[in-house]
């Protein structure tokens, strides 16, 4: 006979309640999509700097590693949407796409500059 599996749901937060986890059950995507948004808005923040301050090599670095930021996490949505990368890698995906970025970013800057 098969054994029935009982499963025990926690009861649903109300208003004003705060969920001690939520951090840690947060899924990874949301994290991405967050982190990409703010990059957004660090983009337009510095690329107005950028067009007051033109020659300015700091602004032109953090320009340059928010861009490549933003661009890695739009890649992975792509890579996920298309179906070009395994659903259960996406954790990876969120984290060496990002620092493969921040490589490329560092090695294009130290052959500039």
């Amino acid at each position: 006979m098969e054994q029935q599996q009982k499963f025990e749901y926690r009861t649903p937060l109300q208003w004003g309640d705060l969920d001690p986890y939520r951090r840690g059950r947060t899924h990874v995507g949301m994290w991405a999509w967050l982190m990409q948004r703010i990059s957004a808005v660090f983009i337009v923040v510095l690329l107005t700097l950028h067009l007051f301050f033109t020659y300015k090599p700091f602004l032109q670095f953090m320009l340059l590693v928010v861009v490549a930021f933003h661009a890695a996490l739009g890649l992975r949505v792509i890579l996920l949407d298309f179906n070009l990368a395994d659903i259960k890698r996406q954790r990876n995906l969120a984290y060496w796409l990002p620092g493969m970025g921040l490589a490329v970013v560092l090695l294009v800057w130290g052959i500039i500059y």
